[in-house]
This record gives structure tokens, C-alpha cells and sequence, in this order.
């Protein structure tokens, strides 16, 4: 959720609830899961400002620690140039609480590329080396940004880019570390977060990369497979098969470049964010300069490195992977009818959501499904708009439960649950109907 927009102007809407001390003329410009962004005026500075709002005033530890750690994350650095700036946080009158920062009216670098196509090869360099400072400084602060994307990179008032949204930010505190693990986007996830390794600061370089290919092609590397479903996308993702950049005017260093930062293995990309930042300027000023000029790039066949990854392991891999769920996906349409038809039988079956002992809280559970063929129940937003949670069953201590956090108190959920069925090695879903509980 970024804080940032590009749109039309429009009429100021109401606060909701209660509103923060100091600030007036409220319009909504984003929504997340459980924040809600305005465009308001500081009148105290009389300035506009981003302000986000938690839309609860009865937080549980999960969302005040995200809240927490995105706080901590953009104070420690919201000074560096190509960092959304943080002026101020706070609490409501109803004990919500608000964080205050820079409003970028450009909008991101996902608007831009909607509206605008693939960026010029020299503009993406650019805002490469930008990204890389930025994420140098929060690297050295002891911050992972861990959700680099192009929705994520704002463009100022002066044009400059500008990472935005530490809300899953891993932060370091001491001896303590505050972090939201359940949010990463898979498209731009590295393997071994797939792998449900912790990230590093080779996790962002990896996305950033993600992020220049997807500015450099106007989609991202797999947004093919992405459209299909979950396996696909992720058995391209642990294949590391790269596509080939297909746009003429893109050097082949800088493709050389940028999948030295999506290697399979986070030793093989560069060594830190201000090492890769060198690279890229120094990139640009080669090409910048009268003697070299841009050729177009080959057609390049994607190096293949591994065995292609099985659909049954794919899936059991997964299952150390619960927090990249949360991204939406489009429900995964299996190629094979026939085993479309064959998986209809594995639906879950008595699938029960209850109300759980804490605010925002539901218990999902359903009966046990048949053993191996079902290798993973996933829990879906009502028809499968969006994965929340995910049950692999890679041992004997595998449950059909899961507990959902960080729900909206008060207001109904529906849920619905799917098996992951592999059958002659394809994978496909079999889904429950749609069940539907308040929480506390």
C-alpha cells in the first residue's frame, strides 16, 4: 500500500470514525488490509501529507507489531533523498493509531508503466542506482525492506523515486527484531523465500531486480505464469528461468546485469545494494557517453539452471512458504480437463469457521483430506480472489486448522477452501463452498 496517487483530483471525503489533531480536508487515495491512506493538509505546516490510518482501535499484537516496524523502519531513515519522508505519528481520539508522511502526487511506478508503457532503457538505469542508495541506507540501519516493487517506488514532487511502505519491514532493535512476514509478493519474491528461508539484503537486491525487468519489459519476468496460478508461477520462479529481455535498445550488459540479481542463489548476486548501485551508474555513463550507443539485444536463450522442479515437490516446498500467500492471484485453471474433473471429488469436505478467542480472529477447519494426492489446503478471501493461509501436510503433525489474524472486527468474512491436488503430475484445486463468520 503505498502513499502516493495518480489521479483526479476529487471531494474531500469523511475521516470515518474520528480524525487526527492537525489535519483537515481528508480525500481517500489507497486502502490496504487493515490501513486506510488519505491525502490530507497538515495545518499546522500547511502542507499536504499522506496520512495513514489504522481503521481499528482494537489492534492485535500481529498488526501493532507491522505498525510498529513500519514506524521504526521510515524513521530510521526517511531522511535519505529517495525515501518517502515521515513527519509525524500519533493516535485518534478513538485510540486508532495514524502515521504522517511526504505525499508523492506522481504517483508510483506502477501508474506510470500502466499509463505510459515500458520506461526509456536510461530512465530505468536511473532509478536503479536511486533504489539501490535507498536500500543501501536501510541495509546499513539494519532494515529489509522486503516487498520492493514498482507499486512500492512513489515518484516525488520533483520526479525522483522514492521507496515507499516499510510495512513488512524486518527491523533490528537491539537484541530484539520486529518484523511482519505474512506479505511478501510472489512475483517478485526471490526462491528462497519461496523455500521459506529468511530473507537478506540479497531478498531485496532480487526484487529490485524483479522491479528494473518489469520497468525495462512493462510486465514482470513471470507475469505469465502469475496469471495462470500459484504453481506455475512458483516452479518458473525455483527453475530460475529467466526469460530473455524482448525489446530492442537493451544492453546486453544491463541484462547480463540484472540476472546476476535474480541468481538462484543469493551468494551469486551482487554482493550488497551499493555494489549493484555502482554497476548501474556506471552502466549509464557508458552508455551516456557520445562513443557508445544502445544495440539491440539479441535473442538470448534463458539459461536453465536445475532440474525441472516436480508439481508434488513444488508444493511441499510451499509449505514452509505460508506468509507469500497473502498476494492476490488469479485462481489457478488446470490445462487437463480430465484431471480437472478427477480432482472435483478431493473438495474439502465439512470445512467449519468459528469465531477465534481474540478480537479479529477466525478458526478455519475442515475434515482431513486423502493422503498423498492432496499435498496443501489453501484458504481463500470468498471465491478465490486472494490466498490468506496455507496447511501443507509434509509431516505427521500437519492439522486441518488454521487461525486467521488481523481480521475486521465486526464485519463478516466468507472463506472458502481449496485442496492442492497433484494427480499424473499436474496440479490442480479442488474448492469448498464459500462459509462466511464475524469476529469478535
Amino acid at each position: 500500500m503505498a502513499v502516493g496517487e495518480h489521479r483526479k483530483r476529487r471531494e474531500p471525503d469523511e475521516w470515518g470514525p474520528d480524525e487526527p489533531a492537525g489535519y483537515e480536508n481528508p480525500v481517500r487515495i489507497d486502502q490496504g488490509g487493515f490501513a486506510t491512506i488519505y491525502r490530507a493538509r497538515d495545518t499546522r505546516f500547511d502542507r499536504t501529507v499522506a496520512l495513514k490510518i489504522l481503521r481499528s482501535d482494537s489492534l492485535n499484537d500481529r498488526q501493532l507489531r507491522r505498525f510498529r516496524a513500519e514506524c521504526l523502519a521510515t524513521g530510521r531513515v526517511s531522511s535519505h533523498p529517495n525515501i518517502v519522508t515521515v513527519y509525524d505519528a500519533g493516535t485518534t481520539g478513538g485510540n486508532r493509531p495514524w502515521l504522517a508522511m511526504e505525499y508523492c502526487g506522481g504517483g508510483s511506478l506502477a501508474d506510470k508503466l500502466a499509463a505510459h508503457g515500458p520506461l526509456p532503457v536510461a530512465e530505468v538505469i536511473s532509478v536503479g542506482a536511486h533504489l539501490c542508495s535507498a536500500l543501501s541506507a536501510a541495509h546499513q540501519a539494519g532494515i529489509l525492506h522486503r516487498d520492493v516493487k514498482p507499486h512500492n517506488v512513489l515518484l516525488t514532487s520533483y520526479g525522483e523515486p522514492a521507496l515507499a511502505d516499510f510495512g513488512i519491514a524486518s527491523v533490528v532493535i537491539e537484541d530484539e527484531t520486529v518484523t511482519e512476514t505474512a506479505a511478501y509478493t510472489v512475483v517478485h519474491a526471490a526462491p528462497e523465500i519461496l523455500e521459506g528461508r529468511s530473507g537478506t539484503a540479497a531478498t531485496d537486491i532480487y526484487s529490485l531486480g524483479s522491479t528494473l525487468y518489469t520497468l525495462l519489459t512493462g510486465h514482470a519476468p513471470f507475469a505469465t505464469e502469475a496469471g495462470i496460478g500459484l504453481g506455475p508461477l512458483v516452479t518458473r520462479i525455483l527453475r530460475n528461468d529467466l526469460p530473455a529481455i524482448d525489446r530492442p535498445g537493451v544492453p546486453p550488459d544491463l541484462e547480463k546485469l540484472l540476472r546476476s540479481c535474480m541468481a538462484a542463489e543469493p551468494r551469486n548476486r551482487p554482493a550488497s545494494a551499493a555494489e549493484l548501485g555502482t554497476a548501474l551508474t556506471a552502466l549509464g555513463r557508458r552508455l551516456a557517453s557520445p562513443e557508445v550507443r544502445e544495440t539491440a539485444l539479441p535473442q538470448v536463450r534463458p539459461a536453465r539452471v536445475g532440474q525441472l522442479v516436480s508439481t508434488r515437490s513444488l508444493i511441499l516446498i510451499l509449505g514452509g512458504a505460508l506468509a507469500v500467500l497473502l498476494a492476490a492471484f488469479t485462481t489457478f485453471q488446470p490445462a487437463h480437463r480430465a484431471v480437472a474433473s478427477a480432482a472435483a471429488g478431493y473438495a474439502p469436505k465439512n470445512v467449519v469457521v468459528t469465531r477465534g478467542s481474540n478480537h479479529s480472529e477466525l478458526i478455519v477447519s475442515w475434515t482431513m483430506p486423502i493422503r498423498p494426492d492432496v499435498v496443501a489446503t489453501v484458504i481463500y478471501d470468498g471465491s478465490g480472489s486472494k490466498a490468506r493461509a496455507m496447511v501443507s501436510y509434509t509431516g505427521a503433525k500437519a492439522v486441518p486448522q488454521v487461525t486467521l489474524r488481523g481480521l475486521p472486527s465486526g464485519q463478516q468474512v466468507c472463506l472458502s477452501a481449496a485442496h492442492q491436488v497433484s494427480l499424473n503430475d499436474v496440479v490442480t484445486n479442488a474448492r469448498s463452498p464459500i462459509v462466511c463468520a464475524v469476529p469478535r
